[in-house]
């Protein structure tokens, strides 16, 4: 069973890019951040994938999943036992609190690291304008499209985007994501795409790693080493499918814990963890796991914000 098949998404292959890689380069600067100084990188996490990156007047959506209350997401259970022939069954998944509050006016454009229904979800395609500016795999775009979104840019693993913001501008680059550590389930899973982000402007850098789901495997530790030093790195967590007939297809703590001993990131901020009923390891574990790294542990709640000046 492919993915497509897997997830309810269409047996198409996707086309080529209709949008030029640069699309983001026509965005204007929304001029509002969410909060405190626009010149530092700013990170609102909404729950689940879903966070809003602000920098110097620019805002990111990232993952957007925005479903409540005890059928937010309906989607196949990785975490059930089933026949791979057959598909598990489509099931709703739970979000345990509100979705906070937030302006999808001040949102310059979206990323998305795969279309799976708990990283882009039925109550977001409905609320986010067709012609917002997107970003997504080659693999995805096609499927995207054919939900009504009219501007959608692709990035391969190595490739960069860039969007100026008001003094300076934010470089992205995708890398791989690798979904699971078994090479047939993550056939049948597809790929998606991590992002690394550098912030720029005047004297102030700062680059941040967003995973994606994957795991640390060489091929992703390579290619995000070669991008440079990471000072935030956004890992997702949660040990999905661990319980289920795929095997684990999200990070537990030990496998954070793996990446950070290799990439050597300043700061971890943890998401993709907690909100949903999907996600079967408690955050507790990584902080227990990380209590003797330097590195920065960064649990928030959503709905709340952290600034890295």
């Amino acid at each position: 069973m492919n993915r497509r098949d897997f997830f309810g998404l269409s047996a198409t292959t996707a086309l080529a890019s209709a949008v030029a890689l640069p699309v983001l380069a026509d965005t204007k600067s929304s001029g509002k951040a969410i909060g405190g100084s626009e010149g530092m990188l700013q990170i609102q996490w909404l729950g689940g994938a879903t966070m809003l990156i602000s920098f110097d007047g620019v805002t990111l959506l990232t993952d957007p999943a925005f479903g409540i209350g005890e059928q937010a997401i309906m989607m196949p259970d990785p975490n059930e036992m089933f026949e791979l022939a057959k598909g598990p069954k489509i099931r709703p998944m739970a979000r345990f609190g509100p979705l906070s509050e937030f302006d999808l006016e001040t949102v310059s454009a979206v990323l998305i690291s795969h279309a799976h229904p708990d990283h882009f979800d039925a109550v977001a395609e409905a609320q986010i304008a067709s012609d917002m500016p997107l970003v997504a795999t080659e693999f995805d775009k096609k499927a995207i499209a054919e939900k009504g979104f009219t501007s959608i840019s692709t990035l391969s693993s190595g490739e960069h985007m860039w969007l100026p913001t008001q003094s300076g501008q934010i470089t992205i680059t995708a890398v791989p994501a690798m979904h699971s550590e078994n090479a047939g389930v993550l056939k049948i899973l597809g790929p998606g795409n991590g992002y690394f982000f550098e912030f720029e402007a005047g004297n102030y850098r700062k680059t941040l790693y967003w995973t994606g789901d994957t795991f640390p495997t060489e091929d992703v530790i390579n290619a995000v080493q070669v991008l440079g030093e990471i000072d935030v790195l956004v890992p997702h967590v949660g040990g999905v499918g661990s319980t289920g007939a795929l095997g684990k297809i999200s990070m537990e703590a030990t496998d954070v814990v793996k990446m950070v001993d290799r990439l050597k990131p300043k700061s971890v901020l943890p998401i993709h963890h907690s909100t949903f009923d999907l996600f079967l390891e408690p955050i507790w574990k990584l902080a227990q796991a990380m209590d003797q790294h330097d590195a920065n542990l960064d649990v928030i709640a959503e709905g709340s914000r952290i600034q890295y000046a």
